[in-house]
């Protein structure tokens, strides 16, 4: 459902895989290990691939946390069973494989950017991935870098702030409305203001 077009049904997704995502890193035993070595790496990809894509315009801030609490549970080694082969890849531990994953997954996928800017996109993912608005903003930052270099417009990735921004405004004039009698209809002023 994540990945759908409309919005609404696209964030539904979204809350329902951060849910799933809670609730398994929160599981003892067989069922946790089995779901992290089956689904992980494939959630994350697909992730990524829906946040990077254009004709999808869910909510920014959702992706940012998913994203955020996985390379957590990377991070904090709350991943029980390795998420690689350990007959044919040779790294010391989850994270250092999704590191590398990570890197690799986007360099596939935007071979227009440098291994510097894919190794500082990476780290900061682990770096900031306690940090909500900090990992939303290197989220932001890296779509802008990509969006820019195809000619892409940005202003979406700033979609949500906008739409808070104006509904606080539409709040605000709604307020200075009601303090004038008479320009509100009284049955669409709330119950308090009402004699």
């Amino acid at each position: 459902a994540f990945k759908h077009t409309m919005r609404n049904v696209a964030e539904i997704g979204l809350h329902i895989l951060c849910s799933l995502l809670q609730k398994f890193s929160l599981c003892e035993g067989e069922t946790s290990v089995e779901f992290f070595k089956a689904y992980f790496l494939e959630l994350m990809q697909h992730v990524f691939a829906v946040v990077t894509d254009t004709s999808h315009t869910a909510s920014l801030t959702m992706h940012a946390t998913i994203l955020a609490f996985m390379f957590q549970l990377v991070e904090e080694d709350k991943i029980l069973v390795p998420l690689f082969d350990p007959a044919s890849v040779q790294v010391a531990s989850n994270l250092n494989f999704v590191q590398q994953y990570v890197a690799q997954l986007i360099k596939q996928a935007f071979g227009h950017l440098t291994d510097a800017q894919v190794k500082v996109f990476v780290d900061g993912l682990f770096f900031l991935n306690k940090n909500n608005a900090g990992f939303k903003e290197h989220l932001r930052d890296f779509l802008v870098q990509i969006k820019e270099f195809t000619g892409d417009d940005t202003s979406d990735l700033y979609l949500e702030e906008r739409e808070s921004q104006l509904r606080l405004e539409q709040e605000k004039k709604r307020e200075q409305l009601l303090l004038v009698p008479g320009i509100i209809n009284p049955h669409d002023r709330p119950d308090e203001m009402q004699e």
